[in-house]
């Protein structure tokens, strides 16, 4: 299944970057996964064409469609939950990613800070595959795009 890039922006939604150049941030501190996932769901390809057109209309152009809240847990930042990923497309609803699921990693990496958010965005002009990992009804999952 061929699905817009938008989804693997999802969790860039921190926040909408700055419009001035952001400062130089220390890489994320990428930790091994110890959670226990089912396998990763290869859910198709992205044309890195389609990604770049995604990435240079910017991060604001695309959360328009998206509608995240954090999920904390203990007090501590667990995800963004998805509230809404765009309603109106169609192409989105057989996507295993659905509203009320919480995102929680981009690529292995953290997603709690804008900073971190736009690190992982940048990092996607780059990246040969999406993989993103979220909890669906109690349980971890993942789902992985190749990026041609």
């Amino acid at each position: 299944m061929r699905v817009l890039p938008l989804i693997l922006l999802l969790a860039c939604a921190g926040s909408t970057p700055a419009a001035e150049e952001p400062e130089p941030i220390e890489p994320i501190e990428t930790q091994p996964v110890v959670e226990t996932y089912e396998s990763p769901v290869t859910s198709g390809e992205i044309a890195r064409a389609d990604l770049v057109a995604v990435l240079d209309a910017g991060l604001g152009r695309f959360l328009q469609g998206v509608d995240l809240s954090p999920d904390m847990r203990e007090g501590a930042f667990f995800g963004f939950r998805i509230n809404q990923l765009y309603p109106d497309d169609p192409r989105f609803t057989s996507l295993a990613l659905q509203p009320g699921d919480t995102v929680t990693r981009i690529n292995g990496q953290s997603i709690e800070r804008p900073e971190h958010a736009l690190q992982v965005w940048n990092s996607l002009r780059v990246a040969s595959e999406l993989l993103i990992e979220f909890e669906h009804e109690g349980e971890l999952k993942q789902l992985r795009f190749a990026i041609l």
